[in-house]
């Protein structure tokens, strides 16, 4: 897969795992609460730094501006 640039590149890849990790906790595979609520935080840090990744593009961009 072509990325326009490594910010692509790493966003597309917190999807991945992202998306990995919800259809893990969906298909029921957790072995208790401990480890649902553990990888809900993963997911919100996965998220997070998701966010940051954009706001650095967008702040990238209006640099070039």
């Amino acid at each position: 897969m072509r990325y326009a640039n490594e910010l692509e590149y790493i966003q597309s890849n917190i999807e991945s795992r992202k998306d990995e990790l919800m259809e893990y906790i969906s298909k029921g595979n957790l072995k208790d609460f401990n480890e649902y609520h553990k990888l809900c935080g993963f997911i919100q840090g996965l998220e997070a730094v998701r966010e940051l990744i954009i706001d650095l593009a967008k702040r990238m961009e209006d640099r070039d501006d």
